[in-house]
Order: C-alpha cells, then structure tokens, then sequence
C-alpha cells in the first residue's frame, strides 16, 4: 500500500475518531442528566453507548498501527515492522471486539486487563521513540509524545467509568437517589475534563502533522 494512500486512511480514522468522541459524549450527558426516565429505558441508552464507544477503541487502534506502517515506509522505523504493525493491529482489533463481546464475564475483565496491559505498552513505546530519536524532526516526536498522552487521557476515562458503572449499578439494583444521581453527574464531569484534554491533543497532533512547523 503506497504512502500517500495510508496517509489517507490516518487522516480519515482521525476525524472517525473526533466524531465517534462527541457522539459518546453526547449520548452520555443525555443519560446522567435524564433521571426523569425510567431506569430501564436508561440502562438500554447505556447498552447502545457501550456499543458506539467501541468506534475510538477501533480508531486508537487503526491510529497505531496505520502510524507504524508509515513510520516504517519512511525508512524510520525497520520495514519489517510495517507488516508487523498490520497483523499486530488487526489482532489488537479482535481483542478488543472479544473484550466487549465478553464484558459482562469474568472472561471479560481478563481481556480488559490485556487490552490495558497492551495500551500502558504502546504509550511507554510512543514516549521511549520520542525522548530517544533525536535525528527525528521535532514535530514528529512531539507527535509521538502527544499520542502517549491521547492513550493516557483514554486509560484515565475508563477509571471514571468503573467509577460510574459502580453507582449505576445500584440505581439498577436499589432505584434512582439524588445522592447517587449527584454521582452519576460529579463522574461525567471528571470524564469530560479528561475528554477536552484527549481532544486538545489530537487537534495538536493534526496541527503539527498539517504545519509540520519545526
């Protein structure tokens, strides 16, 4: 696949990206905010959410191994990681559809954990690349720092929804309370703040990828 066609693509999955992102966000404020709603219609939001987060599991996903394969067509990385990236990103897209198919299992969480496990890796590679190349241009380590940093801010938003999911489950268990809507409310807020972090960085990364200014 030539260069120009890949770089294509990265563009492409980076706007699937931002848009998946709103959206979510979106459909999330709808359901902390809507506590006049029967708790089942809310839990059924909740169930269509979950699956409409998996488009920026997929978009990190695609990011990562598209980057990879064009860093390797550059001849800064080996080619031989190119087609590594392919198969390795395309086996990263199983686990994470596994994991969600299985969320509600102890299998599930096992996953979970993996697809951790393999973000905290990615980003410790992102940060290793971009502190040790130093024939790299600088906007591209800066790139590569920023993305360490888009990983770390999604890592921080599924904390904030255990957190959630925790209270939502005794709304599901025992019924809506203020205090336990207050909840609800007070994790959206956190996830959020993260969330405008996560966006200001990839509008950063777009920014140095487009001005490529130093």
């Amino acid at each position: 696949m030539s260069q120009s066609v890949l770089l294509a693509i990265h563009t492409v999955v980076l706007g699937y990206w931002l848009g998946s992102d709103l959206v979510i966000n979106s459909e999330y404020r709808f359901i902390v905010h809507r506590h006049d709603l029967p708790v089942a219609a809310r839990q059924e939001m909740t169930d269509h959410l979950m699956k409409v987060d998996q488009h920026v599991r997929y978009a990190l996903v695609l990011q990562a191994m598209l980057g990879t394969m064009l860093l390797a067509g550059l001849g800064l990385l080996p080619v031989s990681l190119g087609g590594i990236a392919l198969v390795a990103g395309l086996a990263w897209l199983g686990l994470v559809e596994a994991t969600h198919r299985t969320r509600k299992s102890a299998l599930g969480l096992r996953l979970a954990l993996l697809d951790r496990v393999v973000r905290y890796g990615l980003a410790l590679a992102l940060l290793a690349l971009a502190f040790t190349q130093a024939d790299w241009p600088v906007w591209l380590r800066l790139k590569l720092g920023l993305f360490a940093g888009v990983i770390g801010c999604g890592l921080l938003i599924r904390f904030q929804l255990i957190r959630h999911f925790s209270t939502w489950g005794e709304v599901l268990a025992e019924g809506s309370t203020p205090e336990r809507e207050a909840s609800l409310r007070a994790t959206y807020r956190r996830a959020t703040s993260i969330l405008s972090g996560l966006w200001l960085q990839v509008f950063a990364i777009a920014a140095l990828a487009v001005l490529r200014p130093f």
